[in-house]
């Protein structure tokens, strides 16, 4: 009886093993994948490669909280530079409705990460709000 509950403890952490060793994959691939986001994705798309790896990291127990606020603060930094070049294409090309909802997406973004500069969102405002003066060519 002894030696047929020892085979079972073998074949179980055989399991074990191959199993962790498919969430470790999984884990480096998600993360992989969030890095080449975030260098090449909108916002969106890398919330949710973040999102993807936060549950993959967990699962293999190699999630770290610190890499993980990290990573938003790079995802949400990008959007902010993302965002402004936004306002300003849609600034020239005097769309004051386009503008706005790139404005609208820097502050909420800007707002979540304590960069929100209220000097900086009037100014801002104030060039969209000169839009709306404009005549239509």
């Amino acid at each position: 009886m002894l030696g047929v509950v020892t085979v079972a403890f073998a074949e179980q952490t055989k399991e074990q093993k191959a199993r962790q060793k498919m969430l470790n994959l999984e884990a480096a691939n998600a993360l992989w994948r969030l890095k080449r986001s975030l260098k090449v994705d909108g916002f969106y798309s890398g919330r949710v490669r973040l999102n993807v790896w936060r549950a993959a990291a967990i699962d293999a127990g190699k999630f770290d909280p610190q890499k993980y606020e990290e990573f938003k603060l790079q995802l949400y930094e990008k959007s902010l530079n993302d965002s402004l070049k936004c306002i300003e294409y849609y600034i020239e090309e005097n769309s004051y409705h386009d503008a706005n909802m790139c404005l609208q997406t820097w502050q909420m973004h800007a707002k979540e990460i304590d960069r929100f500069d209220e000097s900086t969102y009037q100014e801002l405002v104030k060039r969209l709000n000169s839009l709306k003066e404009k005549p239509s060519e």
